[in-house]
């Protein structure tokens, strides 16, 4: 069987307020031509395939006219779960009608296998801790921790075990959409397991033939393990993906399991640049063309109209979104911010640093912080 995975779609999602939907749209375009070439009997989209819990309409237009040309090719089956990003009413509403077209949808956990024929699936979406566990009042963060971590350890195991005993001597294949431990990130991802509160180890994965994770941005195997991966999201989320190569994962299970990566073409080249302000405009001579740029210029003093100079040197040649400054230690003003801007900080980071301003010694507050959080975040993705 060969089979098809990917991941961390973000439908929806916008960089520096640009869209980014016609970047979607073309590889939803590559990816059923993929699909139909190179003969694929099913694919799996291993959650996150909507930037947010309430995706705005074209988005969802585009997943769904995605869906109708996957049915007309016939010949590929589906399973699709849920990520942090995602609603998993909002994922699991058509789902009875698209599984009349072999697409199986799960946006909640549960004893989600997939018999697909050649292989079968634990179809395992992302996993909250209301899913895991039953919440008391006064539990200490490192308790919570074990009892998550041991939770998703017995539903991957049991999920092993229920698999095998469809499957027999087929191929077993999970997936997730976690944090699993000793992977690479990226500026892109949102956490909501704050402080990696669900993050497990790879051998969680024993016994699987193949495991499909999403969830994070880069492609990677996990661990060395060749049969553990992440797809990584098919466009740039960020500028720290800029250097990124896309790709999708190709698995064939004949006669074992075989893997092979398969490049995503760029629509739209995102550029990371540094450049000197005596040499601006020779040094974005360099920038690729049609491409979407940071550019960080290093200065001996500030300069108010530094953005518009960037973007005049520029020349239209390519497209800034963003302008920053390095200046040396000793220029640095009292009125500099020395660390992230806000907007850069995630909420548990601007409390740790409200912590350390008011000099309150804060591991129980961080605690209760974090379930507050965990709390507000479930609210907001049923």
């Amino acid at each position: 069987m060969r089979i098809l995975h990917t991941a961390d779609w973000h439908l929806g999602a916008r960089l520096v307020e640009r869209e980014r939907l016609h970047e979607h749209a073309a590889f939803c375009d590559w990816l059923i031509e993929t699909l139909r070439t190179e003969k694929m009997d099913a694919l799996l989209l291993s959650g996150d395939v909507f930037d947010a819990a309430n995706p705005p309409q074209d988005a969802v237009s585009l997943y769904f006219d995605f869906l109708k040309r996957l049915a007309d090719l016939r010949s590929v089956k589906a399973v699709i779960t849920g990520g942090n990003h995602d609603s998993a009413s909002h994922l699991n509403a058509p789902r009875e009608l698209l599984r009349r077209f072999e697409v199986h949808v799960f946006g909640h956990g549960g004893e989600n296998v997939v018999d697909l024929g050649g292989a079968v699936v634990a179809a395992v979406p992302f996993l909250r801790e209301r899913d895991l566990r039953h919440a008391a009042p006064g539990e200490a963060m490192t308790d919570v921790q074990a009892q998550v971590r041991a939770a998703i350890r017995g539903h991957y195991a049991a999920q092993l075990q229920a698999c095998r005993a469809t499957a027999g001597k087929r191929p077993v294949i999970a997936m997730g959409h976690l944090t699993v431990l000793g992977a690479t990130t990226s500026d892109s991802e949102r956490d909501i397991h704050i402080g990696n509160l669900g993050a497990v180890g790879a051998d969680v994965f024993a016994g699987f033939d193949y495991t499909a994770l999403g969830h994070l941005h880069r492609p990677q195997k996990v661990a060395g393990m060749e049969t553990v991966r992440y797809s990584g999201s098919p466009v740039a989320l960020s500028f720290s993906e800029a250097g990124d190569m896309k790709s999708v994962v190709m698995i064939d299970t004949e006669g074992g399991v075989k893997i092979e990566m398969l490049a995503v073409p760029v629509k739209r080249a995102l550029t990371r640049v540094n450049v000197n302000r005596a040499t601006l405009a020779a040094d974005l001579g360099n920038v690729l063309a049609d491409s979407w740029a940071e550019v960080t210029v290093k200065l001996e003093a500030p300069e108010s109209d530094l953005d518009r100079q960037v973007r005049e040197a520029a020349g239209g040649r390519f497209e800034v979104l963003k302008v920053l400054a390095a200046l040396p230690e000793s220029q640095t003003s009292a009125w500099q911010h020395k660390g992230p801007s806000l907007n850069e900080l995630q909420p548990r980071e601007v409390f740790g640093e409200l912590l350390k301003e008011r000099q309150i010694e804060g591991d129980e507050l961080r605690g209760v912080f974090d379930e507050l959080l965990a709390l507000r975040e479930q609210k907001i993705t049923a």
